[in-house]
């Protein structure tokens, strides 16, 4: 049962949902970045030898990030609304079948001498690249209409 004192959201005005949905999906993707850098800059560190690490230690912070991503993205579902969702899906939907593609066919050509072995990096910045543009894509369709 709400309070007078509190804002449900039955008792706010389109835009103040509008607004309310807006700043909590910022704050999804700020939180969501923040842990993803400061852990690529933890990586970063032990990859350069700045910050020695030991193998069990590795290993315990490479689950810890696993964890850590399940939980972020878990968190960010629960947080956002069916639309917000509805494009992640189709994104990551679209990004898989990109992966696929990329990946499938790159090790085609490199199997009959036209290009290099493949490289996971390339690949994965592919599949990163085609998944953002998918999902800007529908965010941009869905607000001119």
């Amino acid at each position: 049962m709400t309070s007078p004192e509190t804002n449900s959201t039955s008792s706010l005005s389109g835009e103040a949902r509008l607004r309310q949905r807006s700043r909590r999906i910022r704050n999804v993707w700020i939180a969501a970045l923040s842990v993803g850098f400061l852990g690529g800059m933890a990586f970063a560190l032990a990859d350069g030898g700045a910050l020695p690490l030991s193998p069990a230690i590795f290993w315990t912070l490479l689950a810890l990030v696993a964890g850590g991503v399940v939980a972020v993205n878990v968190w960010f579902i629960r947080r956002v609304d069916e639309l917000e969702v509805m494009d992640n899906l189709w994104a990551s939907f679209v990004g898989v079948i990109a992966h696929i593609l990329i990946g499938a066919g790159w090790v085609a050509v490199a199997a009959r001498g036209y290009a290099p072995a493949p490289d996971v990096l390339a690949v994965l910045m592919a599949t990163l690249v085609v998944t953002l543009l998918a999902y800007f894509g529908l965010k941009l369709r869905r607000r001119l209409g």
